[in-house]
This record gives structure tokens, sequence and C-alpha cells, in this order.
């Protein structure tokens, strides 16, 4: 047996087994990086029509405020263990330094002062991988076993249910329903008896930008109190709604019986490198992921905490972030909808999702990753693809990247050139 094999066969079946990196199993996010770097090579100086125009991984690229990377270094100035362990504790009072369980609790406070819970340190814990670490480590090895259902949303994040995180649960595909442009969670599908179940919730949501309202969550615990559920809340998006009714879980009344609820500064605050985000619930689950972050981390670089804080006592920076992206949002939207695409403003997040045509000028598409190929290949846009009911749907990031070397200046200018390159196709879609 030669080397490559004899490692291939040791492969866990989580990871794929021996053909785990086989072609055509869809698009990682490395993967379309990987494959735009390569595409951007083509780009030719002073030529818009020429250049990729990036609308496909919803990262920030406007940087984080320099008060955050200030208040990094005054740390490190200042804090004889600005270098040490901070462990699950995170920076603690001293050194001009508010205690980080403390200070996530008085921001939470503070942004959702309607809150039935009036929260502190016991209610909250730092997550140094943000949001992405707790669903792939922390929330995995404290709740699920054997014995556990994990109810995941489709379209949806599948960090979690990866066969690489979910630790042995079973995970059912819940589609999620489309109706008058409004997606909803579904919660009529059939519902193993005699097991735990779980329900992966990442409202705001993406790719479809749906939010809830207080209403609309009430129902949803209801739902969660019925089947003896419980609610893994991704807010990822939370601070990023452009509509006033839509709210956080936090806002509503019962919330801590059934919710553990994740937020970060990663995408309000521009922040998606700095991974520091934290989890909400109830004092009794947090003493039990407090154990499960002491033996999986040793906790995050002391000035990355302090510059999150900083961000925390800023809200006002996330405000400005949701307006500049509010209006990207309504340039997009025109840019689509004279295309003829069949966009819609999202409640909240980065993306608009829309149905992908099924041709382009007459060239049939065979599948969702054929039509975002034409879109990188021949349009030069690049898209990520969904698809739902074996229909093709495309998420078109509103975290555009300005290209003032090929003559794109501005995000603007970038929408513009796509409307542009948009309008030149005659694209058909399903009735």
């Amino acid at each position: 047996m030669d080397v490559d094999a004899r490692w291939r066969s040791v492969i866990a079946e989580r990871a794929g087994g021996a053909v785990f990196d086989a072609p055509g199993g869809g698009y990682a996010f490395s993967n379309v990086l990987a494959e735009e770097r390569e595409l951007s090579k083509a780009n030719r100086p002073g030529d818009p029509g020429s250049a990729l125009l990036t609308l496909s991984i919803a990262d920030p690229i406007w940087k984080m405020r320099p008060e955050a990377m200030d208040a990094a270094r005054r740390y490190y100035d200042n804090s004889p263990d600005a270098t040490r362990y901070t462990d699950n504790a995170g920076v603690r009072e001293g050194a001009g330094f508010q205690d980080t369980h403390e200070a996530i609790a008085a921001y939470l406070n503070k942004r959702r002062p309607d809150s039935p819970v009036q929260l502190n340190a016991d209610w909250v814990q730092y997550s140094p991988g943000s949001i992405k670490r707790c669903l792939a480590e922390y929330l995995p090895s404290v709740l699920f076993d054997e014995n556990s259902t994990l109810i995941f949303p489709v379209p949806g994040y599948p960090v979690i249910k990866s066969a690489l995180n979910k630790r042995g649960a079973d995970a059912i595909d819940a589609p999620m329903t489309y109706e008058d442009g409004k997606w909803r969670l579904n919660t009529q599908m059939y519902l193993p008896t005699g097991r735990k179940l779980f329900m992966y919730v990442n409202i705001p949501h993406t790719p479809t930008g749906t939010g809830y309202t207080a209403d609309d969550w009430a129902r949803l615990l209801e739902w969660a109190d019925e089947n003896d559920a419980l609610l893994i809340v991704d807010e990822a998006y939370i601070d990023i709604a452009y509509k006033p009714d839509i709210a956080s879980v936090l806002t509503v009344p019962g919330w801590e019986r059934r919710c553990v609820v994740l937020q970060s500064v990663s995408k309000a605050w521009n922040a998606t490198g700095l991974r520091f985000g934290w989890i909400a619930a109830h004092p009794t689950f947090i003493k039990a992921v407090r154990k499960a972050t002491d033996v999986k981390d040793s906790g995050m670089f002391g000035p990355s905490i302090a510059a999150g804080l900083e961000c925390l006592s800023r809200p006002d920076w996330a405000d400005e972030t949701r307006g500049a992206y509010a209006e990207l949002h309504e340039r997009l939207y025109e840019a689509l909808v004279g295309a003829g695409f069949k966009s819609a403003m999202p409640d909240a997040g980065l993306c608009q999702f829309t149905p992908g045509p099924t041709a382009a000028n007459g060239r049939q598409f065979e599948s969702a990753i054929d039509c975002v190929q034409w879109f990188r290949q021949e349009l030069r846009i690049s898209l990520m693809h969904y698809t739902v009911d074996e229909r093709i749907w495309l998420r078109w990031a509103a975290t555009i990247r300005p290209l003032p070397e090929c003559g794109l200046p501005t995000e603007a200018s970038v929408v513009e050139e796509a409307a542009r390159r948009l309008r030149t196709v005659e694209f058909a879609f399903e009735a």
C-alpha cells in the first residue's frame, strides 16, 4: 500500500473517508477565494470591463475602527498579563479595563434595554473563536451525543451539522418555506421521539436575509416548549437589521428556558478577523460551557479581547456600519431588479438572495454550480450558489470591494459595472 492509500485508509469518515478531497462536492469558502484569486489575475489596469467583481463571500472589507486597535495597544502597554493565557476568563478588571464578562453583560443590557432578563457576568461567556468556534466545538461538546437530533434549516450555515462537529448526533434537514418574498423556519416536520431535540436557528438568517419580530420569536419559543427542544440561536447579523421591528430573541420573555444565543463583533464592527464573540444563556449552561472552553482552549490574545471590548463600548460604530450597508443594498437591489432578477431588500445582514436563472443567452444551466461558474467565467461576477427544492438560488453579497486599479474606485462604481454586465444578458427564469 503506497503512502497516499495508507493515509486515506485511516481518514475518519467524518472527513469524508477515502474520497474526502474529491472534486464536485460544492464550494467551500476557501475554494471560492482560491478561484477568485486565480481569475483576478486577468484584471487589466484601467479596464472596468476586465475586473472580477466579487459579490460572493459576505466578509466585510471595511476595516475595524482604529480606536479599537488603540485599545489593544493600550492593554498591551499597561497590563503585566498582556501576553499571558487569558483562559476562559478573558481580560480581568484592571489596567483601565473592565472584566470581560461584566463588559459583555453591560453591553447587552444597554443594547437591549427591553430584555426581560437583567444579565450579569454569570449569563455570558466570551468565545476566542467567535461564533464559528462555538458551533464547531463548544456547543456540540456540551450538548450533543448519539441520542441527540439536530434540526437544521435549509438553506443555512452548515458548520454545526458537519460530520466533523456534530458528535454523533443525527441531523434532520428542514427546508425553509418561501412565501410572498419571505423565508420561514419549518416547524411542521416529523420529529423523532425519545431523543434530545435541538434546532439551529441563524436568525437574522443567512443567506436569505430574513429577520424575526418579537411575535415570530414567541411562536418559535412556544414550539420549542411543546416539543421540549433547545434553540441554538446564531445572531451574527442582529446589529445589521434594517427594519425596526426585527428583534433579538434576548428581548422575548422566556428565551432563557430554551435558548443558547451567539453574537459577535465580526459583522457590524467590521472585525471578522478579530474572532471575538460570546454566548448568552442561563447561568447553569454557562458553567458547563466554561468547562468546555477550559479544556479546549487557553483563551484569546488579551489585546484582541481589549479591542473587542472597545467595540462593544461604541455601539454607534455598528449603527454607522448598518447605515452604510443599507445604502449599498439599495444600489444592489436596483441593479438586480433592473436586470430581471426577483430580489428583495433583506430584513438584516449582508446579502440578497435571488432565484437563479435557468439559462443565459440560450445556454441552459444544468446545476447551481454550473450557473455560478458561468457567472464567474463569462460575466466575471463571482457569487455563491444554493440549491433549494431543486431550484437554483444565488447569494449576492453587499461586501463590495472597489477596484481602483481597474477604474472602479468606489462600491457604487462596482455595482454600476455589475448592472451594466447583467443588462447585456438575456436571462431565463422559472415561472
